[in-house]
């Protein structure tokens, strides 16, 4: 039996007795058809005329024409198979986040929903736009300079591992990063991308030349940053029940994406007494409240970032936070938790990102950090302007945002200040 996708072609016969010379055919494949001999030329003999001497006349038998040389067939390749490529590549989120650091389906998320994405319909030609934010539904990974990081690749169409071992992987600054996993031959599976450099570059999967999908990569090196932590105790507010190496990991978890780690310094209760009862009432006075936290500390406060409890013993707190000083100022930021200690690792881990430059997205008004077609009220706005899920928004209630507000984009990983 053929295989598949093999055109027959007819293999040319030899040609019958001719009085022709055979064409000098040659042939790629040695050995297989020796040339054939070139016919000789036929012997002709002259009688001998009688009474010469001779025995008499001579009977020579007419020349023979010889028998032609058979043609060679010519060696006739087989017709070419087409090389099976899948329709559409796409990657997608790793399962674990200890797999991957950065991770961003939204920032290129579509105006409106199933429009423009590039696998939708597969059958549709793919070119990468030259603007890696462009809203075609692809997606941005973060990778620290040095590491690797994980998604998940995925085939449309033909995505069996003969057509999926076909692509290649093109990575369009291979100064930036390089693509570890270059084997891939079966359907969602792990694929991972080493850093090499500060800068952004995408990765192309390709077959048969043309574009199957995309990513898009941001690189950085990863940086430390010293952090200190304190309880405020006042005749109305207690020592917070914190454990300071919970919330150095769950810090360091979120902010993995951005590959800063934190080391924090511990410096426990520290006890003031604030001029008045009602002291929690404005801006003003949580900076002087800072101030007097700071004269009264017993080593001195010596790292850029500070984050201050304050569990109010009167009345309900509010669970919420609060950096006085402004986003991006490098003041104290403040937590008010009376309960749920979990919660407050994150209420803390978003007031670190103010201090850090980032801002809420109902109140990027720049657009630096979101961009503009994610807000609410534009025709077609494809995110809720407080984006619940973001470890700077802030709508939803506090079981909803403490395990879940944790996610960055990158918008937010090119802001955060890395020092």
């Amino acid at each position: 039996m053929l295989p598949p996708n093999k055109s027959v072609r007819p293999v040319p016969r030899p040609v019958g007795p001719s009085t022709s010379p055979a064409p000098n055919v040659t042939t790629s494949i040695p050995g297989l058809f020796p040339p054939a001999a070139s016919p000789s030329e036929p012997t002709v003999v002259t009688p001998t005329p009688s009474g010469s001497g001779g025995a008499g006349p001579s009977h020579s038998s007419p020349a023979q024409p010889s028998q032609p040389a058979q043609a060679t067939p010519p060696t006739i390749p087989p017709s070419p198979a087409a090389t099976c490529c899948p329709q559409v590549s796409t990657f997608a989120k790793a399962a674990s986040r200890t797999v991957y650091f950065g991770f961003d389906d939204n920032t290129n998320q579509v105006v409106k929903a199933n429009a423009d994405e590039y696998w939708i319909p597969p059958t549709d030609s793919k070119s990468r736009p030259s603007d890696r934010e462009d809203p075609d539904g692809s997606n941005w990974l973060s990778v620290s300079v040095g590491s690797e990081t994980e998604v998940v690749i995925a085939f449309v169409g033909q995505s069996g591992p003969a057509c999926i071992g076909n692509c290649t992987f093109v990575v369009d600054a291979p100064a930036v990063a390089e693509v570890v996993t270059t084997n891939v031959t079966a359907n969602n599976v792990a694929f991972k991308v080493k850093g090499k450099a500060a800068g952004e570059c995408s990765v192309e999967v390709k077959c048969n030349g043309k574009t199957l999908g995309w990513v898009h990569v941001w690189c950085a090196v990863a940086t430390t940053i010293n952090l200190e932590v304190a309880s405020i105790v006042t005749p109305n507010s207690r020592a917070a029940a914190y454990v300071v190496a919970d919330l150095e990991s769950y810090i360091n978890a979120i902010y993995a994406d951005l590959f800063i780690s934190v080391s924090i310094t511990d410096k426990g209760p520290i006890t003031v007494v604030p001029p008045a009862a009602g002291y929690l009432t404005s801006t003003r006075h949580y900076l002087a409240l800072d101030t007097l936290v700071q004269a009264a500390a017993t080593t001195a406060f010596t790292a850029p970032y500070r984050l201050l409890y304050y569990v109010n013993t009167g009345a309900f707190s509010g669970n919420y936070g609060i950096v006085p000083g402004g986003v991006g100022t490098g003041k104290a930021g403040f937590a008010f938790f009376d309960h749920d200690i979990q919660g407050s690792y994150n209420t803390m881990a978003h007031e670190l990102g103010h201090s850090l430059n980032l801002s809420h997205p109902l109140h990027d008004s720049d657009g630096d950090e979101f961009p503009v077609r994610h807000r609410a009220g534009l025709a077609g706005g494809n995110v809720m302007p407080l984006d619940p899920w973001n470890l700077m928004g802030y709508k939803g209630t506090l079981p909803q945002r403490g395990p879940s507000r944790r996610d960055l984009r990158y918008r937010q990983w090119k802001k955060c200040r890395r020092v």
